[in-house]
Parts: structure tokens; C-alpha cells; sequence
């Protein structure tokens, strides 16, 4: 990135940021009660989809601005967290990233691991069978009359 093109991205940070601001307080409150809702949440896979749901709230009641906003005080919530997570543990912030970037490498490694012996225990699997209708191309394989009848 040369000279001018910083000037020309810090130039619209510094507008945004002036134009987002008196949305700054309503975030703040946003981000609370999101954090209320969602951290205690069991199990935790339900974390993810209760979070979405919030989010798109988020954008249907106040717009793209709103959710913006709302973005933010979550990006200034999460530097404000790990930074508090490495002081707490006596890591850097850069160790504290590491980790998690590790557990989701492993995690990500793990998952192809277990689809890999799965298609190696039966390589039939993924392959239609003989007397088997086309699916028409539709997605996940399903007509609509079969979907009709869920």
C-alpha cells in the first residue's frame, strides 16, 4: 500500500467513524445484551446460530448503519477480551491468537481426518445407486415433492 492510498483509507475511517459515532452508546447496549443472552448459552454450538439471529435483528431493526455500529463495539469487545485473556495468563496477545489459530487448524484437521476414513470405509458412499432416480440437480439432492412432505 503506497502514501496516497493510507491517506485515502484513513481519510474514510476518520468519516466513518465521525458518522457511526452517535450510534456508539445504542451499540454498546446492543453488544451487552447479545453478551447476556448468548455467553451463558448451553450447549455451546448454540452460541453460533443465537449470535446470527441477533445479527440479522441487528441490520432488520436498525439498518446497515446500526449493525455496523454494532460490529464495531463486537471488534472492540473481542480486543478488549484477549487482551485481558493474555494479561490474565501471562501471554502475549500474539500467543493468546496462536492458540486459537492452533485449535482451529486442529479442529478443521480433525474433521477431514474423520471424512477421510469415513469415505474409506465405504467407497460406495456418495455414489448414487444403480436403480436410483436423478435428483434433477436440485440442491442437497432433494425433489420438491419430497420436500413437500417434510
Amino acid at each position: 500500500m503506497n502514501k496516497e492510498e493510507r491517506r485515502r483509507i484513513i481519510a474514510e475511517v476518520e468519516v466513518e467513524r465521525e458518522r457511526l459515532l452517535p450510534l456508539r452508546e445504542e451499540a454498546t447496549r446492543t453488544t451487552i445484551g447479545m453478551l447476556r443472552l448468548s455467553a451463558p448459552a448451553e450447549p455451546p454450538d448454540l452460541v453460533p446460530y443465537l449470535n446470527l439471529a441477533y445479527l440479522l435483528g441487528v441490520r432488520h431493526q436498525r439498518g446497515d448503519d446500526g449493525l455496523m455500529a454494532f460490529a464495531l463495539s463486537l471488534s472492540n469487545w473481542a480486543t478488549a477480551a484477549i487482551k485481558d485473556v493474555a494479561a490474565q495468563t501471562g501471554r502475549t496477545v500474539q500467543e493468546v491468537l496462536d492458540q486459537y489459530e492452533t485449535e482451529l487448524m486442529e479442529a478443521r484437521m480433525a474433521q477431514e481426518a474423520e471424512a477421510a476414513a469415513g469415505a474409506a470405509a465405504d467407497p460406495d458412499a456418495g455414489t448414487p445407486d444403480a436403480g436410483a432416480e436423478p435428483d434433477g440437480g436440485t440442491p442437497g439432492g432433494v425433489r420438491r415433492s419430497e420436500r413437500a412432505e417434510e
